[in-house]
C-alpha cells in the first residue's frame, strides 16, 4: 500500500515537474517573443528617428546654402549698384562742367529752345544757369527766344548741375529743362542702359 502511494507521489511529482518545465518553456518562449518584438520595434523607431533626422539635417543644410547664395547675390547686386552710381556721379560731374567745353553753346541753346517750345508762350521767361558759365557764354541764348521773351541769367548753376527753367509770364506753366530733371526723366532707361552696357556678358 505504501509502495503504491510512493509511486503515486512520484508520478504526481513527475507530472508536476513536466508541467513546470512546459510552463517555464512557454514563459521563456513568450519572453523571447516579447524581447524580439521589443527589439524590432526599437529598431524600427530608431531607423525612423535617423531617417527624420537626416531629412531635417538636409533641410537645414539646404537652408544654410540658400542663405549663403542669397547673401552672395545681394553682395553682387550691391556692388553692381555701387558701380552704376559711380558712373552716374561721373556723368553728373562732367555735365556740371559743360560750360568749359566746346559743346556748351549748342547744348545751352538746345535746352532753351526745348524749354520755350514746352511752355508754348510768345513771352516766355527763361532762367539759365550753369557752373563756370560767363555772361558772354550766355548772351547768345537770347537769339533762341521769341521777340517777347526774357532771359534771366543766374550766377549759380540751376538745380546743382545747371540748366534752364522756362515759364509763361504768369508762372502757370513751368518747364524744368535742367540736367538734373533730364536725368530724373531718363532715370530707369539710364540705369538699364548703364547696367546692360557694363555688365553684359
Amino acid at each position: 500500500m505504501s509502495e503504491s502511494l510512493g509511486k503515486l507521489q512520484n508520478r504526481i511529482l513527475s507530472d508536476a515537474r513536466l508541467k513546470a518545465e512546459e510552463t517555464i518553456k512557454e514563459a521563456q518562449s513568450k519572453a523571447q517573443q516579447i524581447l524580439e518584438e521589443a527589439r524590432r520595434r526599437a529598431q524600427k523607431e530608431s531607423e525612423e528617428i535617423i531617417a527624420k533626422a537626416k531629412v531635417e539635417a538636409e533641410s537645414v543644410r539646404r537652408s544654410i546654402l540658400s542663405s549663403k547664395v542669397r547673401v552672395n547675390r545681394l553682395r553682387i547686386l550691391d556692388e553692381k549698384n555701387r558701380i552704376v552710381q559711380d558712373i552716374i556721379h561721373t556723368v553728373e560731374d562732367q555735365l556740371s562742367s559743360i560750360a568749359r567745353t566746346d559743346q556748351f553753346e549748342n547744348t545751352a541753346q538746345r535746352f532753351v529752345a526745348e524749354a520755350v517750345k514746352a511752355v508754348e508762350s510768345d513771352q516766355p521767361i527763361v532762367r539759365i544757369g550753369f557752373r563756370d558759365a560767363t555772361k558772354k557764354n550766355l548772351d547768345g541764348m537770347s537769339r533762341v527766344l521769341p521777340k517777347g521773351g526774357k532771359l534771366v541769367i543766374d550766377e549759380k548753376p540751376i538745380d546743382d548741375f545747371g540748366g534752364v527753367i522756362a515759364t509763361d509770364p504768369e508762372g502757370r506753366v513751368v518747364f524744368n529743362n535742367t540736367f538734373k530733371s533730364r536725368l530724373e526723366r531718363l532715370d530707369n532707361q539710364l540705369l538699364t542702359l548703364i547696367a546692360s552696357t557694363v555688365f553684359s556678358g
